[in-house]
């Protein structure tokens, strides 16, 4: 009852859209269906107790290293699962003799024995030995494996014909569909938010003579927001996906810190600001819808969890298995989305540590890319020559000494004179400073300096 008025008011308090809610899980229908089951069940003489006993002696069965089993529930077929109740029931001379049976469910059993139900595969079956090893491969795991006795009764594999857990795990199964539309359809309008977001961003970021730019802002923006790593975490020690209250926490920290920088005010085009506002306003929304994954989430754990307590068929344990790839239970929806706006963005605005040189850490100034494909700065490309060095550091590939003029990759290089404009001057410069000085010595000074080449 707690869980389902903490569902109940979720659903009206979190400010989802009214078409979300009219999808979520049916918790409310799906509990009187329940009660339905629970009802038939002990009309049959299967009640709670009785199916708690006969799962104590399955359990026993597998504890024990044998594979009998005195009853299973499963799922059969792959496009729409069916629920299928099978006991194995020790019978003598065609009565049922089985002790963890009441007299009432012994009797209802025997007749289905004889005449077999509607759709039953049991008519005109043969009895399964539990003292041979006469039965198929296919039942093998669930026959009774009984250590031999001078008599034993057979046993019989029964059928139990069920309709209301058809239409508990039919109505599950239909919202699960249900849902999982909903996060594709949802999945597409945030996409073709994003594609709208990265025009923007390009219009506001790219570089034009005499006309002014908000790219090193936003590149700062897009680093402070990969570094919250509001929806998926990089770090060891919480890597993977975030929850909602996490990624809320996340998305807190990342609005603070660019508050704290005071970002927002650097902007020099007033277009910044509404792109920055679509920016987050899509961020929300993937929150909410989250937020909306995990409460439904939860809501079919707990239903199936309460299906189980009321009937100890054990159904949490193979349904979850039967609907785990489905979005709305693995959370890819909020996985894909995320990847996109932070590939797309990181391909509009580049980050400096995309096109570090991995040896000096700075930007890849006059880019060599080595025959093995690794790219390193001309001037560190240069020292390990300088110093002998065959091989390349990252992949030990002996390519270093073979490197030439020709192996500067021009277009890279425009690349980055285009995207990082001033670290690509200040390493430019710093180059250039320290040949000056090996040519020249100390007292040189760069030009941009107001210097040269000073003699003494």
């Amino acid at each position: 009852m707690k869980f389902a008025r903490e569902f109940r008011d979720a659903l009206a308090n979190e400010g989802f859209p009214a078409r979300w809610v009219q999808h979520a899980v049916p918790y409310g229908e799906l509990k009187k269906c329940l009660k339905k089951v629970r009802a038939e069940l002990d009309g049959l003489g299967l009640d709670s107790a009785t199916l708690a006993h006969l799962k104590s002696l399955s359990d026993r069965e597998t504890s024990s290293g044998r594979r009998g089993s005195a009853f299973h529930y499963r799922f059969d077929g792959t496009e729409r699962p069916i629920p299928r109740l099978t006991l194995f029931v020790q019978f003598e001379d065609g009565v049922a003799v089985d002790a963890a049976l009441t007299p009432g469910t012994k009797k209802y059993l025997e007749t289905l024995a004889r005449k077999g139900a509607p759709g039953d595969s049991l008519s005109g079956s043969p009895e399964i030995e539990t003292q041979s090893n006469e039965a198929s491969s296919d039942e093998a795991s669930h026959e009774l494996s009984e250590p031999a006795l001078p008599y034993r009764p057979r046993v019989k594999r029964v059928e139990i014909p069920l309709t209301f857990d058809a239409e508990f795990f039919d109505i599950l199964l239909d919202d699960v569909t249900s849902l999982d539309a909903l996060q594709s359809e949802e999945q597409k309008i945030l996409g073709d938010e994003i594609t709208e977001l990265s025009t923007e961003v390009t219009t506001v970021t790219q570089r034009k003579m005499f006309h002014k730019t908000d790219m090193y802002r936003w590149r700062e923006l897009i680093d402070v927001y990969l570094q919250a790593g509001v929806f998926f975490s990089t770090h060891e020690i919480d890597h993977g996906s975030r929850s909602h209250a996490a990624a809320a926490r996340q998305l807190q920290w990342f609005q603070s810190e660019v508050t704290r920088r005071g970002l927002i005010d650097l902007f020099k085009l007033p277009a910044s600001r509404p792109t920055f506002d679509r920016f987050i306003a899509i961020n929300v929304t993937l929150l909410k819808n989250l937020k909306f994954q995990e409460i439904n989430k939860k809501a079919i754990t707990k239903i199936l969890k309460k299906f189980d307590k009321r009937t100890h068929l054990g159904v949490g344990r193979t349904f979850p298995k039967i609907i785990a790839s489905d979005p709305i239970m693995s959370e890819t929806m909020a996985k894909a989305v995320c990847a996109q706006m932070s590939t797309d963005l990181s391909q509009i605005v580049p980050q400096l540590d995309d096109y570090s040189c991995p040896i000096c850490s700075e930007v890849q100034w006059r880019p060599v890319r080595m025959k093995c494909q690794h790219i390193f700065c001309s001037n560190c490309a240069v020292k390990m020559q300088k110093q002998k060095r065959k091989f390349c550091p990252l992949c030990r590939e002996d390519v270093v000494l073979q490197a030439d003029e020709d192996n500067v990759d021009k277009g890279l290089q425009k690349f980055l004179e285009k995207s990082f404009p001033k670290e690509v001057r200040a390493k430019r410069i710093e180059i250039e400073t320290a040949a000056g000085i090996e040519q020249f010595g100390p007292s040189y000074k760069h030009p941009s300096d107001g210097g040269g080449c000073q003699t003494m």
